[in-house]
């Protein structure tokens, strides 16, 4: 019996062992950025110099720091939905605004076409949309934009079939190709409008087809090929660029957390497509999202010191923030010695679903404190 349960002790502490997340994590190790140089060329040919001049200023931010952001921090709010409202759930925590500020292209999708009799509906959001962006811009914000592609089939799941070859149909002599131009001719409308007080366009780091590995968006692995994913991406940049003269984005690709720098590169769309790496790691309350970011981060800083690219923890965070000291116990450990150029928890909509503590809420000293270290950048500390 003495010697099952010592057996059995052993065999726990060794389980435990493998399972403790701060073995990965080394309090010695030290940011270092490499020195990215200024690219000759951009996935976009005709990139205007507003964009080209953003990354730049990524390039100097990098070197200072790590630029924090969070999806939506103006628009949404805790009071979701309000409309023609900018809710200040972080400066209200904070008392400054996040370095990155995230929007999303998802209803674009639903909006009347740009030659419709109700087009008007369109510019309408449009305008909306854009005065939030422009607000942001304003504070200091650098702007992302992902785009949630609303599925041509209606809201079907993974499991139905309605997935199955829709990026297909999106290319050339697909089914759904003519409806994919007008949601670009949509998009591109929004795009062209974003124009700051002076005139002067607002560059955007544009994150379109994100999370490709993984098997929830139509876009993902077992609904398409990989030659048809990288075709898209490669359509979607000619389009915007050459058919409707979109020259403010910065194009970013970002997988879904992946298990090698294999995978990574799997659905890579080529150099001369992608002007950013990313990767999006979420905390799923399994004992992994240390080791799993670093990981990541480390496979994708590999390969963007190979090919001359800035990259980012693009998306991340722990739902409603359960654990309360999670920024600095978890997320700051998984990133400080990383040479990200930034970092983006996802989006505040209600009480229950949020990614940044709101006033009152118990995780709110802890955010503070993560934001209060030296390598975490806000907007006022962006060069």
């Amino acid at each position: 019996m003495k010697v099952d349960i010592l057996k059995l002790v052993v065999f726990v502490s060794i389980f435990i062992s493998c399972n403790n997340e701060d073995d990965f994590f080394n309090p010695n190790a030290e940011r270092i950025p490499p020195v990215f140089n200024v690219p000759t060329n951009f996935a976009d040919p005709n990139l205007n110099q507003q964009a080209k001049d953003l990354y730049k200023r990524l390039i100097n931010s990098t070197q200072k720091g790590i630029a924090f952001g969070q999806q939506q921090p103006f628009g949404t709010g805790n009071n979701f939905p309000v409309t023609n409202q900018l809710e200040n759930d972080f400066f209200e925590v904070v008392g400054d605004y996040p370095a990155i500020a995230g929007f999303d292209l998802e209803l674009i999708g639903l909006q009347p076409d740009t030659d419709s009799n109700v087009a008007f509906l369109l510019d309408e959001f449009i305008n909306q949309f854009t005065a939030a962006i422009k607000k942001a811009h304003e504070n200091g914000s650098i702007i992302t934009i992902s785009w949630h592609h609303v599925n041509p089939r209606g809201f079907g799941t993974p499991n139905d079939g309605s997935f199955n070859n829709v990026v297909k149909g999106f290319l050339e002599g697909g089914e759904f190709r003519e409806l994919y131009i007008r949601r670009l001719a949509r998009a591109a409308r929004l795009l062209n409008n974003l124009v700051d007080a002076n005139g002067n366009s607002i560059p955007v780091l544009f994150r379109p087809w994100h999370e490709m590995n993984g098997d929830f968006f139509f876009w993902g692995e077992g609904f398409r090929t990989t030659q048809e994913y990288i075709q898209l991406w490669q359509d979607t940049i000619q389009i915007l660029s050459e058919d409707f003269n979109v020259h403010n984005l910065l194009y970013v690709y970002a997988p879904n957390f992946v298990g090698s720098r294999a995978e990574y590169l799997k659905n890579y769309p080529g150099d001369q497509f992608v002007d950013i790496l990313g990767i999006d790691v979420y905390d799923f309350r399994n004992r992994r999202f240390l080791t799993t970011a670093i990981r990541n981060l480390e496979i994708v800083e590999n390969i963007s010191i190979e090919k001359n690219k800035l990259f980012a923890l693009t998306e991340t965070g722990l739902t409603n923030v359960v654990q309360h000291n999670w920024f600095t116990e978890s997320l700051y450990k998984a990133i400080r010695a990383s040479s990200i150029s930034y970092v983006m928890i996802w989006r505040n909509d209600m009480t229950t679903f949020f990614h940044a503590p709101f006033l009152g809420h118990p995780a709110a000293q802890n955010f503070t404190e993560f934001l209060d270290k030296e390598e975490i950048l806000l907007s006022s500390d962006i060069p």
